[in-house]
């Protein structure tokens, strides 16, 4: 059986693409029952964990300039 890969990891930095362009590592991803994923991600830095859906993100610009 396959099972389906999140399409971001623990430590990425991403980026919400569908608001306000919060950023932060995602800190804890959750498959759902339909197959896909959440994300629990730092946008504030404290510690404060907003959740998102895999389509609201992005590979943050920030990180994307750093290697």
């Amino acid at each position: 059986m396959d099972f389906p890969m999140s399409k971001f990891a623990i430590g990425e930095q991403v980026e919400n693409v569908a608001d306000d362009h919060e950023a932060g590592p995602v800190v804890a991803v959750f498959p759902t029952v339909d197959g896909s994923f959440r994300y629990a991600v730092d946008t504030s830095g404290y510690g404060a964990l907003q959740f998102f859906t895999e389509e609201k993100l992005a590979l943050s610009l920030a990180s994307r300039g750093s290697a």
